[in-house]
């Protein structure tokens, strides 16, 4: 089978780039996680790995692969991809990224002085500072 096929477009589009670009996006996401459940100074990586593994359903062993071991693979399965996407939702991690890519659109709207984002603004309600824990 060729690595080329053809996207909805019409363009060619690379498989080997799509499996790289989730391969990267889940070692990113993989390295987040562990630095969520990171409790302290005295927490071994190891035992991170450990529970980080335990608690999303991925191996530990892959989860060093993802780490350590980045440039000798050339995909990620599905089930580790999605395992870690549910993972960072259920850790908080998504929401964070999301309300910061809005953070941004908005304020760009507001420097081009946006009629939407005015409106938009007036249906959301006074800003509420979040408090620091």
């Amino acid at each position: 089978m060729s690595d080329k096929r053809v996207s909805e477009n019409g363009k060619k589009v690379s498989e080997d780039s799509m499996s790289m670009s989730a391969l990267h996006e889940a070692a990113e996401w993989a390295e987040q996680l562990m630095d969520a459940e990171w409790k302290g100074r005295k927490d071994k990586e190891n035992v991170v790995r450990y529970r980080l593994s335990r608690k999303v359903g991925v191996s530990e062993s892959y989860l060093f692969r993802l780490q350590y071991k980045l440039r000798e693979m050339n995909d990620v399965r599905g089930s580790v991809y999605r395992a870690l996407m549910l993972a960072r939702h259920a850790y908080g991690l998504a929401t964070e990224a999301g309300e910061t890519a809005y953070q941004k659109e908005k304020s760009l709207a507001d420097a081009r002085n946006s009629k939407m984002a005015g409106l938009a603004a007036a249906v959301a309600g006074p800003e509420t500072r979040k408090e620091m824990k």
